[in-house]
């Protein structure tokens, strides 16, 4: 059972989102995000509510349990793909693509390993990343936690060809410069598909050729619920140059980590013989952006659950805040 304490941090957070949803039917993403973003109170208080949830309930739980830690899981990822095997298979995996749609062979770029690596935090809060001696952190957020984090609003900062850039990453973000991306509880934050996909495009801009972008989003179902969703987020990221090099579904979290090819045009391929039909900034939707809602009120129209969700939802906040994208 939550405590009182865990439970309040949980609905404000879930509150935020809510009315960043009822906001945007009323005057569009765009205006929705604009206002969002002037409200200094409100976000202050979201960000110190986040810091809790994570430093005082989820990572004390998380960490003695893999299957609950988001953090650990990048971690893990990393030295596969970028200290052991996992760059040089994805590599290959590339060029039998390539051969197999255009007939010629592709020459193999593989990112030579740094002892440092280079890992942008979008949407960090308090900067978890901070602790691992292999990342040289670039953390950032809307609204701070912790002075080591940047201020920014990953959706509308520029980027640029000049290195230099990184040395103020609240205005301008460098491009082709970072080893990592991390979207950690991020993409379901924003109120529409087309804002998520931007999101993707600007990670997209600023990672090197074979980097990684790690998507982490919550779900408490079990693994194959909302299959569909996470099938229609790899055709949209298809379309920028992104393939999928690992995809794990944890406890509450589906996990993915997408790698920057060395030529777009293999993922593009691949995603017109998929026949979606879709444009790809319609394809990064989660199930909230077609629920319906009582007039102008807070309360969404109920689901059927199960007795497993239910007593996830209304109890068990070890790992996640009560924000569940699936539900």
């Amino acid at each position: 059972m939550a405590s009182e304490e865990h439970q309040q941090l949980a609905a404000y957070i879930k509150s935020v989102h809510l009315n960043l949803r009822l906001k945007c039917r009323s005057v569009g993403a765009d205006e929705a995000w604009h206002q969002h973003c002037q409200n200094t109170t409100m976000l202050e208080k979201y960000a110190n509510n986040m810091r809790l949830l994570a430093t005082e309930f989820w990572e004390k739980n998380n960490y003695k349990d893999k299957d609950l830690c988001r953090i650990q899981w990048v971690v893990d990822q990393c030295v596969e793909y970028f200290y052991s095997t996992g760059q040089e298979k994805a590599s290959v995996k590339e060029e039998k693509m390539y051969k197999q749609y255009f007939g010629t062979n592709l020459e193999p770029k593989i990112m030579k390993p740094e002892p440092v690596l280079k890992l942008l935090d979008v949407g960090s809060c308090y900067n978890p990343f901070a602790k691992f001696p292999m990342f040289k952190v670039t953390a950032v957020d809307l609204m701070p936690a912790t002075e080591d984090v940047v201020k920014c609003d990953f959706l509308s900062v520029a980027t640029c060809d000049e290195v230099t850039a990184v040395e103020n990453p609240s205005s301008v973000l460098p491009k082709v410069y970072y080893d990592i991306v991390v979207f950690s509880l991020l993409l379901e934050y924003f109120p529409s598909s087309k804002q998520r996909f931007k999101c993707c495009e600007k990670a997209f801009e600023v990672l090197k050729t074979s980097g990684l972008l790690f998507i982490l989003t919550p779900d408490s179902k079990h693994a194959t619920a909302n299959s569909k969703v996470m099938k229609s987020w790899r055709l949209a990221l298809s379309s920028l140059g992104f393939w999928r090099v690992n995809y794990q579904k944890l406890k509450h979290l589906h996990c993915m980590a997408y790698r920057k090819c060395s030529n777009s045009e293999v993922t593009r391929c691949w995603l017109s013989k998929q026949n979606c039909g879709a444009k790809p900034e319609d394809l990064f939707y989660i199930p909230q952006d077609f629920n319906e809602y009582f007039g102008n009120s807070d309360q969404e129209t109920s689901h059927e659950r199960s007795k497993d969700d239910n007593e996830v939802l209304a109890n068990n906040f070890t790992s996640l805040p009560d924000f569940d994208i699936f539900t």
